[in-house]
């Protein structure tokens, strides 16, 4: 190893330095944010070159003709690229970033990131109803891990590299830099800490000039100016809060019983998509693609109710079978259309209520998205600051908390549901929601309970060299080549009993000795922990590097459970 490459290592991988952390996560926002540029282009220029519609979402500006070849084309590009991808490989989307990071730490495969750049464009320039959010989720996330285990990190740093590219890739989706951070941490890590928040933040920031700089300050809606008008709306915004959270309710539940459909093979579960968005298309070409000038025209109450309410229930129709069954883009979009709709439809019946109220539909309908959004992810935290970013209006937090929580509620509390996201993972056994001492022991590395005051010696070793090493008083001595641990006082011992041996045969002297198994310098407690479980075993021997030939200490199943019982008190 070169002196260069050395330094690197002991700066990033073998330490927790924090410059060395940031600076990494600036260049993964960057990096991730040009990626989401490139993606965001591969999908808008194709339709402006190509086709006159007047811009890259306008579908219903096209005849039903070319729509109709355009969506066929797209549904069966996408089942002959997949009939010949493996079915381990064909995982992608949020929930492949959830699974990655709780079962593999955070390791992302290149070959599910390139797939999933590709068929998300396939799936958009087509037409389909879906989102382009839950892909950029998995191209930031899969940049930020491709970076990190290029440069070897630790896997507890390695996962906040990941989280940080998820926080630039909805920051340059959405030019939302803190709902990037909140959306990153609240989803993905699944906890908030200071260790997290510098870096995340870094990229997130770095994705949103990366996008400013591309496609302008403008955020992803055209947001009219919006208001409170009066106290007197306050049992409106909870009655919305409420009907959002039946309404999430019931997406979540369509996703569940369209995943009965799994089983089925690709071409019927994709292709029967497809055709469902062909035929609901004929009459409501506004559901094509993602639907954000939709959004837009219901913001600015352009959309009539009738529409609006039939928009809603094709959207959720189309978008829960896309989740139901794996298809290749995202969630989000979808969910943040139906909560216009659902917004923009309780904005028109307050209208009609009360004619002479000077109420903005575009108010609700902002509610109506973060209501949504809130209960469906289960992010509460990361919809209020979503709306706050995409409206400028401090006037919004309010009536967003009211809206947010309360939809929340109804889903995770009077209908017992976990988020959308779960629900698709449900079926995984190798998914579970990890407890709170699992989440510790992941972010904590593991040479922070690690013994260093170890001495690796050869099974025989002579009467001087062992006086030599006893001299150094270590906590145990590893046989070398041999994978167990020996207790010093137990060569003390047989120098006293055989005064006259030139040697010591370390296997032959009585001793208490502990077979160990080896694990990597970047693994985290709960890897060791796992692996003394697997292999049931109460060592483990921590290598520096790879092809373990550089030994760095110790740790014990009693080093672990000693160290996530102390640290509580020690936090306090």
């Amino acid at each position: 190893m070169t002196p260069l490459r050395q330094l690197w290592q002991n700066m990033i991988t073998l330490s927790d330095n924090q410059i060395g952390l940031a600076g990494l996560a600036l260049l993964t926002g960057l990096v991730s944010a040009g990626l989401i540029t490139l993606f965001r282009l591969a999908i808008e220029l194709p339709l402006v070159a190509f086709f006159p519609i007047g811009s890259a979402e306008n579908f219903e500006g096209m005849s039903q003709e070319a729509r109709s070849l355009l969506l066929l084309g797209g549904g069966a590009l996408l089942i002959l690229l997949f009939y010949w991808v493996p079915q381990d490989r064909r995982s992608m989307g949020v929930t492949h970033v959830l699974l990655r990071m709780e079962r593999h730490q955070g390791y992302l495969p290149a070959r599910n990131i390139v797939l999933q750049w590709i068929s998300a464009v396939i799936a958009l320039v087509s037409g389909h109803s879906v989102g382009r959010e839950g892909p950029a989720i998995h191209i930031g996330a899969g940049t930020g891990s491709q970076i990190g285990q290029h440069t070897e990190l630790a896997h507890h740093r390695l996962r906040i590299l990941a989280a940080a590219g998820v926080a630039s890739a909805i920051s340059a989706s959405f030019n939302t830099p803190m709902a990037g951070v909140i959306f990153a941490m609240e989803v993905v890590l699944l906890e908030y800490s200071i260790r997290g928040f510098i870096p995340i933040i870094l990229a997130s920031v770095s994705g949103a000039i990366v996008s400013r700089a591309v496609f302008g300050h403008e955020t992803a809606f055209g947001v009219p100016a919006l208001n409170l008008t009066s106290l007197w709306e306050v049992p409106y915004i909870m009655l919305l809060g409420v009907v959002a959270g039946l309404v999430a309710t019931g997406y979540i539940y369509l996703v569940k019983i369209l995943q009965r459909l799994g089983h089925l093979p690709l071409v019927i579960r994709w292709g029967g998509l497809t055709l469902a968005t062909l035929a609901i298309s004929w009459w409501l070409p506004e559901i094509l693609g993602i639907g954000y000038d939709t959004v837009n025209d219901a913001l600015n109450g352009k959309v009539v109710f009738t529409t609006l309410l039939l928009l809603l229930l094709a959207k959720m129709f189309l978008s829960s079978w896309a989740a139901a069954v794996s298809f290749p883009a995202g969630l989000i979009g979808p969910v943040l259309f139906i909560g216009a709709a659902l917004g923009g439809l309780m904005g028109q019946l307050s209208v009609w209520l009360v004619p002479d109220y000077p109420l903005s539909i575009g108010f609700y309908t902002m509610l109506g998205m973060g209501a949504m959004m809130g209960a469906v992810l289960r992010a509460p935290l990361a919809a209020l600051v979503a709306l706050l970013e995409l409206t400028a209006n401090p006037n919004i937090i309010m009536p967003g908390m009211l809206s947010v929580v309360i939809a929340s509620l109804v889903v995770s509390e009077v209908f017992r549901l976990p988020s959308v996201f779960q629900v698709q993972l449900g079926g995984n056994v190798q998914y579970q929601t990890p407890s709170p001492v699992r989440q510790m022991l992941r972010n904590t590395w593991v040479a922070q309970a690690m013994q260093s005051s170890v001495v690796e010696v050869q099974r025989k070793v002579g009467r001087e060299a062992a006086g030599f090493i006893l001299q150094r008083d270590p906590s145990w001595l590893l046989i070398a080549g041999e994978d167990t641990l020996i207790r010093p006082a137990a060569v003390a011992e047989a120098l006293e009993t055989d005064p006259d041996a030139e040697t010591i045969d370390l296997f032959t002297i009585p001793a208490d000795r502990q077979a160990a198994a080896r694990i990597s310098l970047k693994a985290n407690l709960q890897d060791a922990l796992d692996q003394m479980q697997s292999h049931q075993l109460q060592w483990l021997i921590v290598y520096r590097d790879e092809r373990r030939h550089q030994f760095a200490g110790v740790v014990s199943r009693e080093d672990i459970e000693s160290y996530y019982q102390y640290r509580p008190a020690q936090g306090a």
